[in-house]
């Protein structure tokens, strides 16, 4: 039934909304916070300013409408939070790669998370450090 279909959209919808969502929130507190992290990848900040933008506008006119039929149901909605979800992979791709090639130089580094060494590589305060040396070194 019809009824049926729009309620399999509104549900297909929110899984990759929730999904945009999630990992939008994670990498704006990184490509936004951080100029240090935008100056080294500056592709991928560019990208994800273009996200940031087009996330932004959705959220805006779902504030005007708070209708989760309507929302779910806008034409091409779907297709937009799938492209948004991709672009962000393609973020997270880049960020990943560039941690890597910092654990490459200094391989004590994948003792530590992405968001530890991100935050150790997102300052220019050596006393960040101190906090992480346990996991650096052993004694």
């Amino acid at each position: 039934t019809r009824w049926e279909k729009a309620m399999s959209t509104v549900a297909e919808v929110i899984e990759v909304w929730v999904k945009v969502q999630s990992k939008w929130m994670y990498l704006e507190a990184i490509f936004i916070g951080s100029e240090d992290i935008r100056l080294q990848l500056p592709e991928a900040a560019k990208r994800f300013d273009q996200v940031h933008t087009a996330f932004k506008k959705i959220m805006e006119e779902t504030a005007k409408r708070p209708n989760v039929l309507e929302a779910s149901t806008t034409e091409g909605r779907l297709d937009a939070l799938a492209q948004l979800f991709s672009q962000l992979e393609a973020c997270q791709k880049s960020l990943s790669d560039y941690l890597e090639t910092k654990r490459t130089a200094f391989p004590r580094f994948y003792f530590l998370s992405d968001d530890e060494l991100l935050q150790i590589l997102g300052t220019s305060n050596p006393t960040s450090v101190q906090e992480h040396m346990l996991k650096l070194f052993d004694n």
